[in-house]
C-alpha cells in the first residue's frame, strides 16, 4: 500500500469513528422560547387549550408521612380550576388527628384548610405563606387554567434552559423567573426532553425564619411545630410531580399528582411527607362550579 493510500484510510478511519451529532445533542441549545411551545403542543396545542375555561378532577389520594411522624392513610381527591382561581382538596377519614389539606385561590385571595382551629399542617403554611405560587397559576401545572406557560407572550422570556439530570433522569430544566418575584424562593420547571412532557416543578426557599405553624397535637407532639420559633437555616422544599399521561378531553393529561414536602433543618423542625393524588373523573368547560370550591374552609 502506498504512503497516499495509508494516508487516506486513517483519515477515513478517524471520520467513521466520530459519533454523528444526535437529534438529542441538537436539543442541548433549546430556548425557553422553543421549550414552551414545544411543552403546549405536547398537551394539545394553543387552539384546543384556548378553548377550556373550566377543568376538574376528583379520584384518589395517599399521604405518606415519613419524617417527625411516620404514617400512611387513603382518602379522597379533587382539583378543580376556573380562569385564575384554584382548588386543590384532599380528605382523609381520620378527622380528629388528620382530616387533609385544602389549598384554594379565589382570584382575590389564597385560603387554606386547618386541621383544628387556628392550627395549619406545615405544608398547607407553606402555601399560605408563599402564595404567590397559586396567585401566579404555577401549583397544579397543567391542571391550572392559568398556568403561565400556557401564554408565552404573557411570560418572562429571560429564563434559562438547559439539560439535567434529576433522580437519575434527563430533563429539561427551566429556570422560572415570574414577573412578580416571591421573595426568597427558587423555582425550577421540569420537562420530559422526549415528550416536552411537564413532569416536576421544585420550589424552594432557604431562610433563618422557621415557616411552619404547628400540627393537631393527637397526630403530632406539642413539640414538633412551634409557631414562629427560629432555628437556624432552614430550607422549605415543595415539589410537584406529574406522571401516567393519558387523553382525556382531546388533551394529554397527567393522571398521578404528587406533592413532596420537607423540611430540612435540626433534628426538631424535620419534615418529610408525600402525598400521591391519582385522577379518575374529569370534567371540562363545566358551567355549574360552585364559588365555594375556591375558598378553603377554616
Amino acid at each position: 500500500m502506498t504512503k497516499k493510500a495509508c494516508l487516506l484510510l486513517v483519515a477515513f478511519c478517524l471520520f467513521a469513528i466520530q459519533p454523528p451529532k444526535s437529534h438529542a445533542a441538537k436539543n442541548e441549545d433549546i430556548t425557553a422560547e422553543q421549550l414552551i411551545a414545544a411543552h403546549v403542543k405536547s398537551i394539545g396545542g394553543p387552539e384546543l387549550l384556548a378553548k377550556v375555561k373550566s377543568l376538574t378532577f376528583g379520584g384518589t389520594s395517599n399521604v405518606k408521612f415519613i419524617q417527625r411522624i411516620q404514617g400512611t392513610m387513603d382518602g379522597l381527591s379533587m382539583v378543580v380550576s376556573e380562569g385564575p382561581k384554584m382548588g386543590i382538596i384532599l380528605k382523609f377519614p381520620d378527622t380528629n388527628n388528620y382530616p387533609g389539606e385544602y389549598f384554594a385561590y379565589d382570584g382575590k385571595d389564597v385560603t387554606v384548610a386547618h386541621i383544628r382551629p387556628g392550627v395549619k399542617s406545615p405544608i398547607a403554611d407553606f402555601f399560605f405563606r408563599f402564595n404567590q405560587i397559586m396567585k401566579q397559576g404555577l401549583v397544579g401545572g397543567v391542571y391550572s387554567t392559568a398556568w403561565p406557560l400556557l401564554d408565552i407572550k404573557d411570560t418572562a422570556l429571560d429564563m434559562k434552559c438547559r439539560k439535567t439530570r434529576v433522580e437519575g433522569r434527563e430533563l429539561y430544566e427551566l429556570e422560572y423567573r415570574p414577573k412578580d418575584p416571591i421573595a426568597y424562593m427558587k423555582i425550577k420547571i421540569y420537562f420530559d426532553p422526549a415528550t416536552f412532557q411537564h413532569v416536576r416543578t421544585e420550589y424552594k426557599v432557604r431562610t433563618h425564619e422557621d415557616v411552619t405553624t404547628g400540627a393537631n397535637p393527637a397526630l403530632f407532639s406539642e413539640e414538633d411545630f412551634i409557631i414562629g420559633q427560629v432555628r437556624g437555616e432552614s430550607i422549605y422544599t415543595l415539589t410537584e410531580k406529574f406522571d401516567n399521561f393519558k387523553k382525556v378531553g382531546g388533551l394529554t393529561m397527567p393522571h398521578r399528582y404528587v406533592l413532596d414536602y420537607a423540611i430540612e433543618g435540626t433534628a426538631q423542625s424535620a419534615f418529610i411527607a408525600h402525598w400521591t393524588l391519582e385522577a379518575q373523573e374529569w370534567g371540562f368547560n363545566m358551567s355549574n362550579l360552585d364559588e365555594k370550591l375556591f375558598k378553603a374552609e377554616k
